[in-house]
């Protein structure tokens, strides 16, 4: 997969409210191509808040997740941050996602994160 087309599979997480299974497996397919050992439950899964987390965690193991929104509104307004150290501003690389759908905005940090690193 190219730049662009992890960055349009990113925006659509992050502005879309409900993602259908086929373009979840696409996120999916893009976990796969930049963490290939990442192990991933079925498209129609991966989509929730618990299984969003349970990606980041086996991609991520001990590195912080940091989760603000508003949940008095429809779309919550998430925000999910990734970093290795949670006590010091040096990390090399932090994934920052912000969807209306919690799961969403952790899968896209996992992805902006793993684009960083790759790179």
């Amino acid at each position: 997969m190219k730049d662009p087309e992890l960055d349009m599979l990113i925006e659509e997480l992050e502005t879309t409210r409900d993602i259908s299974i086929a373009d979840f497996d696409g996120v999916g397919r893009a976990l796969t191509f930049l963490l290939p050992n990442l192990t991933l439950p079925s498209a129609d899964r991966f989509g929730s808040t618990d299984k969003a987390i349970l990606i980041a965690d086996d991609a991520y193991p001990n590195w912080s997740i940091h989760i603000r929104g508003r949940a008095n509104d429809r779309d919550g307004h998430w925000q999910c941050t990734l970093r290795e150290n949670d006590s010091r501003d040096s990390d090399a690389a932090i994934g920052i996602g912000r969807a209306p759908v919690l799961g969403q905005a952790i899968l896209a940090a996992v992805m902006r994160l793993a684009m960083a690193q790759k790179s």
